[in-house]
């Protein structure tokens, strides 16, 4: 049930960052009013001319410049995960998909990928050269979403790949929702974690009473969300707990200045869209209205919104793509990136009314 359409708060705002583009897209606020998004440029949704690029605003996400090249490699560049360090060094970390064949067709069994990584201490307008994440395990992994910064500067970067479990007394290998950890401001990254068996994209947030949170995506048909909390620094977490229903994935996370939760995530089933929830006691409960972000959008690739703060707004990030099919999804014309701004101020008073 729709309880509130963000689109019609009093200060809401809705904007293109850019088109023919704008898979996965991962927003970051920087200094003042400055905003930076990264997301896939070149290809569609698969494809091995895929590149990130970054997309930036100077005025709270209203509007955005031209996106610039960040990684183009001869391989396909993809799925991005980005955060600020401590000390303001701008973290992408990016999986490096190679697994394709002569005729440029998708092949997971090359088994061709890569975990790589890249830094910026100008607040993304250079890079360094890219290079391996560096930590041999999960080298094949695929980052995602945001990294975190915990309150003494350590960095948790969500991670996903093949881990062995236990499935019907044998011993399968199952994706694996993780987390590995930096407490270099991003340089180096090791000391894993396992949050979930049969779970991939995560999203994580550090919660005011120091536990850590995650909404992560179950990897079987269902493609659900799930929440599991840490009270140990992300050493242990608790059993995924259902969230949303069927093909309602993936997620972020932010922490609201009163200390709820808001939970964005798309809708991949009809009436595609986005939709969000809200927690008011540390994600144990959610409410069971929700808050509609996005409808009406042309087809079922869409999503991966991704919320960061501006002032008293929150600027959340999604794509959209139209409907075609899987053969012809390295196609990326008509795929859109947009951002709609959000008072926080005027959500909480709205959610408090209703």
């Amino acid at each position: 049930m729709i309880s509130l359409d963000l689109r019609h708060l009093p200060e809401s705002y809705e904007v293109e960052l850019c088109h023919d583009q704008g898979y996965f897209p991962v927003v970051v606020g920087l200094r003042g009013d400055e905003v930076v998004a990264i997301l896939r440029g070149g290809a569609g949704h698969i494809g091995i001319r895929g590149r990130l690029d970054l997309v930036r605003s100077m005025d709270g996400g209203k509007t955005w410049q031209a996106p610039r090249v960040i990684v183009d490699s001869e391989v396909d560049d993809r799925n991005p995960a980005a955060g600020l360090a401590t000390d303001g060094t701008l973290i992408l970390a990016y999986h490096a998909q190679g697994s394709y064949n002569a005729q440029d067709h998708f092949d997971s069994s090359l088994k061709r990928a890569q975990a790589r990584l890249t830094l910026s201490s100008d607040g993304g307008f250079t890079w360094t050269p890219t290079h391996p994440l560096g930590y041999e395990p999960y080298s094949a992994y695929s980052p995602y979403g945001h990294i975190v910064a915990l309150p003494d500067g350590t960095l948790f970067m969500p991670i996903y790949g093949p881990q062995p479990g236990n499935v019907a007394d044998e011993i399968a290998v199952r994706d694996g929702a993780c987390l590995v950890r930096s407490y270099d401001n991003g340089q180096t990254w090791s000391d894993p974690s396992c949050i979930a068996l049969g779970y991939n994209e995560t999203a994580l947030a550090i919660l005011p009473n120091g536990d850590a949170l995650a909404a992560v995506r179950s990897d079987d048909r269902g493609q659900m969300l799930a929440v599991c909390r840490s009270s140990d620094g992300g050493r242990t977490w608790s059993k995924p707990i259902q969230i949303t229903a069927e093909l309602e994935h993936p997620a972020d996370l932010t922490v609201l200045t009163n200390g709820w939760i808001l939970m964005v995530f798309g809708i991949r089933h009809d009436p595609l869209g986005i939709h969000a929830l809200i927690s008011r006691n540390n994600g144990h409960t959610w409410d069971v209205r929700r808050l509609l972000v996005a409808d009406s959008l042309p087809g079922p690739d869409l999503g991966y919104p991704s919320i960061a703060r501006s002032g008293d707004h929150l600027v959340i990030v999604y794509y959209s793509a139209p409907r075609r099919e899987w053969s012809q999804a390295d196609d990326p014309t008509g795929c859109v990136a947009r951002a709609l701004l959000v008072s926080e101020r005027q959500l909480v008073r709205a959610l408090g009314d209703i």
